[in-house]
């Protein structure tokens, strides 16, 4: 398509620094679509080498279309690939229809997630184990506060990202709809969400049973799972600071869930603590950095 011919599609002003154009509607068959469509008729994603702002969106009507159009950069992109922290830029990648990629930037991106290969697979695994663990971990301290509405909420997420973790293991990009696609692989995850949600059991036994099996499953996915972590800190024979650590690709969006995947792996023995005086005489006690 030519560029002369986008800006009928999009109501938008752009030139060659634009790298690829995806639109979405709402008519086919596909059943799941980006909630970036709702009360819209068409949704135009749009992708740049580098925007100001993390995301820019415009609203037009043209004879009664109603268009929502969303300026994200590459590295939004990309970002939403491989941390799972925004499934409707997913969604439309996968979904959408590709109308202008003049570098193959976006066909490239699809197949990385349909092939679904390292180095992708890796960071989705480590991704998706840490945030299982780290919800989890408030499950846990949800239900012994008496919080068991809380509990649930916490238990609910962790299984969704168990879930994530399953399809992963089983060769395939996890998408929104993750439940759909486990469905057919007839797991144990599966069965859980179904006894968490609709057993007749009470609501604090059901929470307690999930996370029991929460609990085997972490200790035997965490070596597998975090191979991503361990190749970092295995890389020199200098042990690893956490700012260090959270400055590495696929490390840095968990900034809430790598200090308790430390300490997981430290008291499996899966990695080493070692400590030294803290800096200056403050008396901060002892500076903990990790290592193989």
């Amino acid at each position: 398509m030519e560029l002369s011919n986008l800006r009928i599609i999009s109501g938008e002003t752009f030139d060659e620094s634009v790298l690829g154009v995806i639109t979405l509607g709402q008519q086919g068959s596909i059943p799941f679509q980006s909630a970036l469509l709702h009360e819209y008729d068409r949704l135009v994603l749009m992708l740049h080498t580098e925007l100001n702002k993390e995301r820019i969106i415009r609203h037009s009507i043209d004879g009664g279309m109603r268009t929502q159009t969303l300026h994200v950069d590459i590295q939004a992109l990309e970002r939403a690939v491989t941390a799972g922290d925004n499934n409707e830029l997913v969604t439309s990648l996968l979904a959408g229809e590709v109308v202008w990629d003049p570098q193959g930037i976006l066909e490239n991106l699809r197949q990385t997630i349909l092939q679904f290969e390292q180095p992708l697979k890796e960071r989705v695994l480590f991704m998706e184990i840490s945030r299982f663990l780290h919800m989890y971990v408030k499950s846990k301290r949800y239900i012994a506060a008496g919080c068991i509405m809380d509990a649930y909420n916490c238990v609910l997420i962790a299984l969704y990202h168990w879930a994530r973790i399953e399809v992963s293991e089983g060769g395939r990009f996890p998408e929104p709809a993750v439940w759909d696609q486990l469905k057919s692989q007839n797991t144990s995850v599966y069965k859980l969400y179904e006894e968490l949600t609709i057993s007749t059991e009470t609501l604090e036994q059901r929470v307690e049973l999930v996370l029991l099996a929460c609990e085997f499953a972490i200790m035997s996915k965490m070596a597998d799972c975090c191979t991503l972590l361990l190749t970092i800190l295995n890389s020199r024979n200098e042990p690893w600071g956490v700012e260090e650590l959270l400055i590495q690709p696929g490390v840095s969006h968990l900034e809430a869930e790598l200090p308790i995947i430390l300490r997981k792996l430290a008291s499996r023995s899966l990695i080493r603590e070692i400590t030294s005086w803290a800096d200056g005489s403050t008396g901060d006690g002892h500076t903990v950095r990790y290592t193989i």
